[in-house]
């Protein structure tokens, strides 16, 4: 029970702080300061992943599961992942085409360079684009997904010993 309680824990944790990062996105045609203060975040998610992992694997110690439902979950696993890698990559181009279209209300035409240099990996503004509710789910994904490879090679490593 406390297993389920410390995992529940965890994931509103991981949530808030994704949800906080989608926050801290700047509003479009606005000046983004001096930096991304929404990078202090990683790390802290990265110490929550390795926790949630950790705790997949406690909660689900000692089960065994069927090659069928193994499947299933790796099935389900990978679809998840295609779709979310898909929505994100639209999500990412329609925001691309907003910020486009925010700076030629603001300035009468598009300036594609600067539109580029604020649509990298660590702009303020694309926060949206890396902490939403779909690439928290993938977060979730990813930890499962580590769970799930972890207990496929402790069973081989089981089975070829017996």
């Amino acid at each position: 029970m406390k297993t389920k309680i410390f995992l529940l824990i965890n994931l509103a944790l991981i949530f808030s702080r994704f949800m906080f990062g989608n926050l801290m996105t700047t509003t479009p045609g606005r000046s983004s300061g001096n930096g991304n203060p929404t990078i202090l975040l990683v790390p802290p998610l990265l110490i929550c992943f390795i926790i949630l992992v950790i705790q997949w694997i406690s909660l689900f110690k000692g089960k065994r599961y069927n090659i069928r439902t193994i499947t299933s979950i790796l099935l389900f696993i990978l679809v998840h992942f295609i779709c979310g890698v898909y929505y994100q990559m639209l999500s990412f181009s329609k925001y691309r085409a907003y910020l486009a279209e925010v700076y030629a209300n603001q300035f009468g035409s598009v300036d594609w360079q600067y539109i580029n240099s604020i649509t990298t990996c660590f702009s303020i503004h694309m926060n949206n684009q890396f902490f939403n509710w779909n690439t928290y789910l993938l977060f979730v994904s990813l930890s499962i997904l580590i769970w799930l490879l972890s207990y496929m090679i402790k069973e081989s490593v089981r089975s070829t010993q017996s």
